[in-house]
């Protein structure tokens, strides 16, 4: 989950409003069908972040094949063929891939965290009142980076789904929080 900076312009926040409260809407709606589906939501996780890897491959040695001179040619085909074997095997076994993925959403959320609490202590340095939301929202993600750190490989598709769920959630609601406190923007 991104979110972005409320623009300065009372009149642009007024305007922008809505949309922070329908991608909040949509998050939470999202986070739910992740919390009612948790193994599906790991997995399907998983799958998507493989195939993410296998087009990142694809389209590397496509640009390599495009360009008529590379400055670090072997290692961008290292790069390149590496994104395309580790996509193929979380694609061929997203189970494991899941709980391989664990980690790198641990990480994930450790950085959106740090990412959140900073754009919380903007919006109050700017005097929004809606930042203890985004405050909590990144307090979260670095809860949830820890705990899945925490378990290391216990962490399996079931938390991962969990993890994500709640993460949308929270997220959906600092949102439409955004977004209601843009609103009304005078």
């Amino acid at each position: 989950m991104t979110i972005s900076s409320l623009p300065l312009d009372p009149a642009d926040r007024r305007r922008a409003g809505p949309w922070f409260i329908v991608e909040g809407g949509l998050l939470v709606v999202l986070g739910v069908v992740a919390a009612v589906l948790p193994g599906i939501a790991g997995v399907a996780a998983a799958a998507v972040f493989g195939w993410i890897l296998i087009l990142s491959g694809i389209f590397g040695l496509i640009s390599l094949m495009g360009a008529r001179r590379h400055a670090h040619l072997a290692w961008s085909i290292v790069s390149a063929v590496a994104a395309l074997a580790i996509g193929a095997l979380i694609v061929w076994s997203p189970l494991v891939g899941a709980v391989t993925l664990a980690l790198f959403i641990a990480i994930y959320l450790l950085l959106d965290g740090l990412a959140l609490i900073g754009l919380a202590w903007d919006q109050r340095r700017r005097g929004g009142r809606r930042w203890p939301w985004v405050m909590i929202s990144g307090a979260v993600d670095l809860l949830l980076a820890v705990l899945i750190a925490a378990l290391g490989p216990l962490s399996d598709t079931v938390l991962l789904g969990y993890v994500i769920a709640l993460d949308l959630i929270v997220g959906g609601i600092a949102l439409a929080g955004l977004g209601l406190a843009a609103r009304r923007a005078a």
